[in-house]
């Protein structure tokens, strides 16, 4: 367990969540039930970006690059299935229209209850975080809004019930990363986060450096404390253990 000083944020997410897995493809898009480590640095960078300027990013990443992230998942989350209609591009060289419609499958989760999100690594920086996590309103598919519900607050060690954003995840043949001193029950999820070698020109959108699988951006098994209650073709019911 990291030790240090926490700045611990509550949020109440406003609408459904979506954030679809790393593997998933457009046509079968099944989502997280979680934002990602990925998703909330970049949200914490964009958030900088913002409020400070561009000239501020490089430096930002390099603090947020190395948080700790904990979670305290919603008490219930209920993920919804469906299929919808959309448009893709045409893949006929003599079609009359640029896009067909199709169908594709599609899920949203609704999480019932407050997350919590906790942040260490980083005391000199902490008035700063609590700035920035102010600025943020969704994380994960644009749309899936979060608010914010007081100002962050300092706490000496993680509180009970959060669990960290970390895992296992292989590298070059190697399994690296956090492993938990015991396995408690759940649900692994495979979630994106920062690797070690991902620069702040590659995040850049304006940078013509590309972000490499695997060594930039990979993929950890973390374990989220829910256990499956309900399920039918149309739902998926999950409470936290």
């Amino acid at each position: 367990m990291v030790m240090g000083m926490w700045l611990i944020a509550e949020y109440r997410p406003v609408t459904f969540f979506s954030l679809r897995y790393g593997l998933a493809t457009s046509s079968g898009a099944k989502t997280l039930f979680l934002p990602t480590p990925f998703a909330i640095r970049t949200a914490l960078l964009d958030a900088a970006i913002r409020v400070y300027g561009l000239g501020s990013g490089s430096g930002a990443f390099e603090w947020i690059k190395k948080l700790t992230i904990a979670v305290r998942p919603p008490e219930k989350v209920v993920v919804t299935n469906l299929f919808a209609k959309i448009l893709k591009p045409s893949r006929k060289e003599s079609a009359e229209k640029a896009m067909d419609r199709t169908i594709a499958f599609r899920e949203y989760v609704q999480l019932e209850g407050d997350i919590g999100l906790a942040f260490a690594g980083g005391e000199d920086r902490m008035t700063d975080l609590a700035a920035l996590l102010a600025q943020i309103n969704y994380f994960g598919k644009r749309g899936s809004f979060f608010q914010l519900l007081t100002v962050p607050q300092q706490a000496q060690k993680l509180p009970d019930g959060f669990h960290l954003l970390d895992g296992v995840y292989v590298r070059e043949n190697q399994v690296k990363g956090w492993v938990p001193e015991n396995y408690p029950l759940g649900v692994i999820q495979m979630m994106d986060d920062w690797g070690e070698s991902l620069t702040f020109e590659k995040v850049n959108v304006f940078s013509d450096e590309k972000i490499s699988m695997g060594k930039d951006r990979v993929r950890k098994g973390v374990i989220l404390p829910y256990r499956l209650v309900r399920s039918s073709k149309g739902f998926s019911y999950y409470e936290r253990v």
